[in-house]
């Protein structure tokens, strides 16, 4: 069982809407903004398409297993990552030492300092790959080589609702409660706020969504990383007196003293989606800044380090609720197998768009009402149509 290919797929598609965050946080279509911090430290760059990098894994014996490296932007050089450097690391391996791979994939970029970003997320391309490769040579459900299941099905959270923007007054809340609305009536019992122009604003649409869904439904707020801490301390005390479950991304992810500082003078828990690796997030716990870590699957280095840190946050006593944005039918299909074998999973974020790569497996089943069942095929659980993935790849081979 040695792996004897591997090969990289960007792919495209036209989105049906412009997606949500590029509708919060992008340059081109984000909120207005009129508070500091400056705009030039508060706008993310944001492909017009859904872009994603998947990774086809071909072993010995001829089975073959999918992977995603996470790639909202930049899809090509993450797969020139994965032709140019990572596939001859891989080439060779044994398909049941997939620890071993990683690390030796992990190491072979540390003393350039590349211990995230673009490095991590091919690195986690690769490694969903060969999970799935390895379960279905097993003919075992992904999950089962976790430690198996500890729920059937998850439960998710829609995300999510962009927040009126600075100054709009009453048409801008009302145009978040008819999304609220309209996600209250596909069934959702839990939903999340994209927050982040101006305090009062970002306030008044999360109680507008509370209002909408009611006291006992679940709602949440991502900032994106949009407030300093004076800010951060202001909205934090109201998305706890509107009963919020956890703050996502208050302060930019490099100030840890910020969030330490936010964790011990709010209740309200604080969750961080941008942590990479292991020992990030143990910097984090080990300061008390976080209670719920997100580690999204195609971006921190595959499902061997997600569910290490899943682990470190259990330990911890910190929940472990995996981020999901922009990708793929396989993203999607990774991040459920990962949730259904932690013990300390809570909630699963779910993009409410029309997503176009559902298509790259025809046989992926749509959530229903805010719930989502656990697959029990083998591997991811789902097929890959390589002729629809290279329809839509952006190289041809």
């Amino acid at each position: 069982m040695k792996v004897v290919d591997v090969r990289s797929y960007a792919v495209r598609a036209e989105p049906a809407e412009t997606y949500w965050g590029a509708r919060a946080w992008s340059a081109d279509h984000g909120s207005a903004l009129v508070e500091y911090p400056p705009m030039e430290r508060r706008r993310y760059v944001y492909s017009d398409t859904i872009d994603a990098v998947l990774v086809r894994v071909e072993t010995s014996d001829g089975v073959v297993g999918w992977g995603e490296a996470k790639a909202p932007v930049g899809a090509r050089a993450t797969a020139a990552i994965i032709d140019d450097l990572i596939a001859p690391l891989a080439v060779g391996s044994r398909l049941d030492e997939i620890g071993r791979t990683w690390d030796r994939v992990y190491t072979g970029m540390r003393v350039r300092g590349h211990d995230s970003g673009f490095w991590l997320e091919a690195l986690a391309g690769l490694d969903i790959a060969l999970w799935d490769a390895f379960a279905r040579t097993l003919d075992q459900p992904l999950h089962a080589l976790l430690g198996g299941r500890y729920r059937d099905t998850l439960r998710l959270y829609a995300s999510g609702v962009p927040a009126a923007p600075a100054g709009s007054g009453a048409g801008g809340q009302q145009a978040v409660r008819q999304e609220a609305e309209r996600l209250r009536d596909l069934g959702y019992d839990a939903v999340k706020v994209a927050i982040g122009a101006r305090p009062e604003d970002d306030i008044a649409s999360v109680q507008t969504v509370r209002d909408v869904f009611g006291d006992q439904a679940a709602v949440y707020a991502d900032a994106a990383g949009q407030y300093e801490v004076p800010q951060a301390l202001r909205v934090g005390r109201a998305l706890q007196e509107a009963g919020v479950g956890f703050f996502e991304m208050p302060l930019p992810p490099e100030d840890l003293d910020g969030y330490a500082t936010l964790a011990a003078r709010l209740d309200i828990p604080l969750a961080l989606d941008s942590l990479a690796t292991r020992h990030r997030a143990l910097e984090f716990l080990r300061a008390g800044a976080l209670r719920v870590l997100q580690p999204d699957v195609c971006r921190a280095g595959g499902i061997t380090e997600t569910m290490r840190i899943a682990a470190l946050a259990d330990a911890f006593g910190a929940q472990a609720t995996p981020h999901v944005s922009i990708g793929s039918a396989v993203h999607w299909y990774a991040s459920v197998q990962c949730a259904t074998a932690m013990p300390n999973f809570a909630v699963l974020e779910h993009w409410i768009g029309t997503n176009p790569l559902t298509a790259v497996a025809p046989d992926a089943a749509a959530p229903i009402g805010g719930r989502c069942a656990v697959p029990r095929g083998a591997g991811l659980g789902i097929t890959v149509d390589e002729d629809v993935v290279r329809t839509l790849t952006r190289r041809r081979p």
